[in-house]
């Protein structure tokens, strides 16, 4: 049995898991009482937070030299997403498949490869930085009891600083070591450091990485008040953090599984019941299945002669 079948086996035996201990019954009522234009409005975000990301990843490939337009980008960024729905290891298939669109639209794939790996690390980095940076700021102003999250305000905030300056320490870094790497890891760097205002295209990338995982949260949290969760926006901002890179992990098809038992744990430490924890991420990845149907009638249209 190959890897491919073992993380599909593992993701649909993670998600039965997870269905068996919350108990179906109670997640099915979930989606029954379910508000439709919540629903609506979490798929609207979920595909304005992907129309965001292919802007992101266009305006860095800008940077790194590359000339692929915007619609190109759009559309390997919806090819990604269904890639991502029907391929096992999390969003390594879609980041290498749009890997593989880029160059075959004319960019040399070093580079191209490039910008998919800056622009993967680019969502993860501020998405730990919101998350961090509102739990110190629920724990300093008292928002949330003492004691509730496994972190105290002066960790989150000292983890949210490190975040937030990472990117500085690693091109740092990498400009003064990458000379004693592997070949293959120094080119790819030297694709990096050989372009110039990296401070400038640092905040660009925090701008754009700012909205678009804003509107990924923004989604997430529809989903939860269709199920009659009674959270504020701030709190779905702090569960996002380990909710999404946990989806994010190559252990699974579209995050199912994993993603579902972060918000069970995740959502538990805020007072949330499992089967409504479940139930928005279970939405949340129907969110991204029916964004991947329609990336899959891009892979249609262009097969037609």
């Amino acid at each position: 049995m190959n890897t491919q079948s073992l993380r599909l086996l593992a993701s649909i035996g993670l998600i039965a898991l997870v269905l068996w201990l919350v108990g179906p019954t109670e997640i099915m009522a979930a989606f029954a009482g379910a508000d439709p234009w919540w629903l609506l409005a979490g798929f609207v975000c979920a595909v304005s937070a992907s129309l965001c990301a292919s802007l992101r990843w266009h305006a860095l490939a800008i940077w790194l030299g590359m000339d692929a337009s915007r619609r190109t980008m759009i559309v390997a960024q919806w090819r990604g997403i269904t890639a991502n729905a029907i391929l096992p290891g999390g969003t390594l298939s879609g980041d290498a498949l749009r890997a593989l669109h880029l160059n075959q639209a004319g960019s040399d794939l070093l580079p191209a490869t490039a910008s998919v790996i800056l622009d993967r690390l680019s969502g993860l980095w501020v998405l730990v930085t919101l998350s961090l940076s509102t739990t110190a700021l629920a724990l300093f102003f008292g928002l949330l009891p003492a004691g509730r999250l496994p972190v105290s305000a002066l960790a989150a905030a000292l983890f949210a600083a490190t975040s937030l300056l990472t990117p500085f320490l690693l091109w740092q870094l990498s400009a003064s070591t990458r000379r004693h790497l592997p070949a293959r890891f120094a080119a790819l760097l030297d694709t990096v450091h050989q372009h110039p205002r990296p401070f400038r295209q640092y905040l660009a990338q925090l701008a754009w990485s700012g909205t678009v995982q804003i509107a990924c949260i923004l989604a997430f949290a529809c989903g939860g008040w269709a199920v009659g969760m009674a959270l504020p926006f701030w709190q779905f901002i702090i569960v996002a953090g380990p909710i999404f890179i946990f989806a994010t992990l190559p252990v699974s098809v579209g995050g199912w599984g994993t993603r579902e038992a972060a918000a069970a744990l995740t959502l538990g430490l805020l007072g949330v019941s499992k089967d409504l924890a479940v139930a928005t991420a279970v939405l949340y990845g129907l969110f991204a299945t029916l964004q991947g149907v329609l990336g899959a009638v891009t892979f249609i249209k262009s097969a037609k002669p």
